[in-house]
């Protein structure tokens, strides 16, 4: 993952996985979002890589 943060980012050019991400919108409860933020910053991630990991933890569990 270290290595892959020091690429320089170019717009339209995926760094962290073979597509690119878009915007979705998901509606939590504040104790939830919380929850999110605080488990974000304690692994040093952003909320979405957070639960962009969490996702792909999940479809690899499930694929085998």
């Amino acid at each position: 993952m270290n290595q892959r943060k020091t690429q320089k980012r170019m717009k339209g050019i995926p760094v962290h996985y073979d597509e690119l991400k878009k915007t979705h919108g998901i509606m939590l409860t504040d104790t939830a979002w919380k929850w999110l933020q605080l488990s974000a910053k304690d692994s040093g991630t952003s909320v979405g890589e957070f639960i962009e990991r969490w996702v792909r933890s999940q479809i690899e569990d499930t694929t085998g």
